[in-house]
């Protein structure tokens, strides 16, 4: 089976200076899961809050704000041109605060199952706190373990 067979990579937040930004909303009405991967450059010493928030349509209709993200890993303080690959698992939060060095980048991977959400819920979206204009930040969705897996997967995004 190949990759895009089981699962479809959506675009959540365009690399852009950091600011407050939300990303689309996606629905796992049709995938069992989605993982989300925010990456974070750092020229400023500045966090970025990270929260996954959940919906019941696709224009966020009854929004829950910040779900509590039970899965999820950093890749915090890594510079390019090094072999750093091993990923720390955080403790289960409604929000997750970046690094602050001001220097290098970190990646920050949330895995979020689509039970997770509850009852009616089946939108999510990633949302970045404000950070400093000097920080970039982009975000992407992975949507995995299709229902019903094919060649043409479904669309995701709202």
């Amino acid at each position: 089976m190949l990759a895009f067979e089981c699962m479809r990579i959506c675009q959540a937040i365009k690399p852009q200076a950091a600011a407050a930004l939300s990303g689309d909303w996606v629905s796992l009405r049709n995938y069992k899961r989605c993982m989300i991967i925010v990456h974070i450059g750092q020229n400023n010493v500045a966090t970025t809050a990270i929260t996954v928030d959940k919906a019941k349509t696709a224009a966020g209709g009854s929004e829950s704000a910040g779900i509590t993200m039970n899965n999820w890993w950093s890749l915090a303080d890594f510079t390019q041109d090094t072999d750093a690959d091993l990923y720390t698992k955080g403790t289960a939060a409604a929000s997750i605060t970046s690094s602050a060095t001001g220097a290098d980048a970190s990646i920050y991977v949330i895995d979020v199952a689509a039970q997770e959400l509850g009852t009616d819920y089946d939108f999510l979206q990633v949302v970045l706190g404000a950070s400093n204009a000097a920080n970039y930040v982009q975000a992407t969705y992975i949507l995995y373990n299709a229902a019903y897996p094919q060649a043409l997967l479904p669309t995701a995004v709202a």
